[in-house]
C-alpha cells in the first residue's frame, strides 16, 4: 500500500475531509457544542435535584431513628438504592462538568480558522449535504474550538498578513509550500516558524527606529513647542504601534509608554 502524501491522494469523502483537516494546524477545528452541553448538565443537575428530594422525604418519614443514626444498621431499602442512584448520578454529572470545563479551556477557533474550513468545504463539498452542517455554519458560529490554536503573541502584524494572502494570493503562493502537500492552488501553507522568525525581525528593527527617529528629529528641531509637539505624536504612535503589533496587557503598555516618554523628554530640555 502506497502512502498517500498528497491531500489528492485521499478518496473524496471523509477520507480526504480527514486529510484536510490534518493537513495544517489552522484546519484543525471541531464543534464544542456549547449548547448541548449545557443542556445535557441541565438534564443531569435536575435529575440529582429530583433524587435529593426523594433523599430527604425519605429521612423525615423515617419511623425507626436508628435507621438515621448508623450507617452499617440502616435496614431501610428505598434510602440505600437512592444512595446508590444518587452516587451513580453524581459521578456522571462531575465527569460532564469537568470534561465541559476542559472544553472550555480549549482555544476558541479565530475567524480565520473558520473561515478557511469555509471555504475549502464549500469549494469542494466532500460529503452529503445532510451531514455538513457543522462546516457550513463554521463562517457564522463561533462556537468552535482550534485543537492546536494560534500563537500566543499572534497580534497585528499576522493579521495584516492574512489580509495581504488574501488580496494578493499571486504572490502568496510564492512562499506557500503548500505544493508539497496538495495541487489545489487556493490552499496556502506557511511555515509557522519562518513566519514568526520574520515577524521577529520586523519588531527588531522596528523598536530601535521608533526611539531614534524622534530623537534625531528633537536633536535638530530648535522651538520649544515644535519639539513638544513632535514628542507628543510619537508618544501616541508608540502607544497604538504597541497595542498592535503585541498582546500587551493595560498595565505593560503603560510602563512602556511612561518608558518611551521619559526618552522623549530628555531631548525636551535645554542641553
Amino acid at each position: 500500500m502506497t502512502r498517500k502524501h498528497r491531500l489528492e491522494h485521499h478518496r473524496q469523502g471523509y477520507p480526504r475531509l480527514t486529510a484536510f483537516l490534518n493537513l495544517d494546524p489552522n484546519f484543525t477545528i471541531f464543534k464544542r457544542f456549547d449548547n448541548l452541553h449545557v443542556r445535557v448538565l441541565l438534564e443531569q443537575q435536575d435529575r440529582l435535584a429530583e433524587l435529593e428530594h426523594q433523599l430527604e422525604q425519605c429521612d423525615d418519614t423515617e419511623v425507626v431513628s436508628l435507621n438515621l443514626s448508623s450507617r452499617r444498621q440502616d435496614c431501610n431499602p428505598v434510602r440505600r438504592e437512592l444512595l446508590r442512584q444518587v452516587k451513580a448520578e453524581l459521578e456522571d454529572y462531575d465527569q460532564s462538568v469537568l470534561r465541559f470545563q476542559q472544553m472550555l479551556a480549549l482555544p476558541k477557533a479565530s475567524t480565520r480558522h473558520r473561515r478557511s474550513v469555509y471555504n475549502w468545504f464549500n469549494g469542494n463539498k466532500p460529503i452529503v449535504r445532510s451531514e455538513s452542517r457543522c462546516f457550513v455554519d463554521a463562517i457564522h458560529d463561533d462556537d468552535y474550538v482550534a485543537v492546536h490554536g494560534d500563537d500566543a503573541d499572534r497580534a497585528g502584524l499576522e493579521a495584516l498578513f492574512d489580509h495581504l494572502v488574501r488580496a494578493w494570493p499571486r504572490l502568496a503562493r510564492t512562499i506557500s509550500r503548500a505544493n508539497s502537500k496538495t495541487s489545489d492552488r487556493k490552499i496556502f501553507i506557511f511555515s509557522h516558524e519562518k513566519l514568526r522568525a520574520f515577524f521577529q525581525i520586523l519588531t527588531a528593527l522596528a523598536i530601535p527606529l521608533g526611539v531614534i527617529s524622534p530623537a534625531v528629529l528633537l536633536y535638530y528641531i530648535e522651538g520649544r513647542r515644535s519639539r513638544a509637539v513632535i514628542s507628543a505624536g510619537f508618544v501616541f504612535v508608540a502607544s497604538f504601534a504597541i497595542c498592535f503589533v503585541t498582546k500587551t496587557t493595560k498595565y505593560n503598555l503603560l510602563l512602556a509608554i511612561v518608558a518611551y516618554a521619559a526618552v522623549l523628554s530628555a531631548f525636551l530640555s535645554d542641553s
